[in-house]
């Protein structure tokens, strides 16, 4: 599967982000929360393009995005409590900051029309 337009792009960018946040927070000394935002990050990023890769096999959005919802959810409380109870939810967090990079890569894009 390749990735174009704003699923590519949006992918690259949440894959720079972890890069830049995983480094940041070990710096500022605590790799563990680190690695923990970067894998959510990562799991969001798989969020557009599972949906485009739905819409393109002709599957409705309401019937695909629940069970992908549940699946990226669960991929990312579990990924949160190998790490850790304490980091579970800067997971979560990451995974939320991907949806938010999504939407700003794909509100520019329109924008830029």
């Amino acid at each position: 599967m390749r990735l174009q337009g704003v699923t590519g792009r949006a992918v690259v960018g949440c894959l720079a982000t972890a890069v830049i946040v995983f480094v940041a927070l070990s710096i500022a000394g605590d790799a563990r929360a680190g690695i923990a935002v970067a894998l959510g990050l990562i799991l969001g990023s798989i969020n557009g393009a599972l949906a485009e890769r739905a819409l393109g096999a002709g599957f409705s959005i309401r019937m695909s995005s629940l069970p992908r919802l549940a699946l990226l959810s669960g991929a990312g409380v579990g990924a949160g409590l190998l790490l850790g109870l304490d980091y579970a939810w800067l997971v979560i967090l990451g995974v939320a900051a991907a949806q938010g990079v999504l939407v700003a890569v794909a509100a520019r894009s329109l924008l830029s029309r």
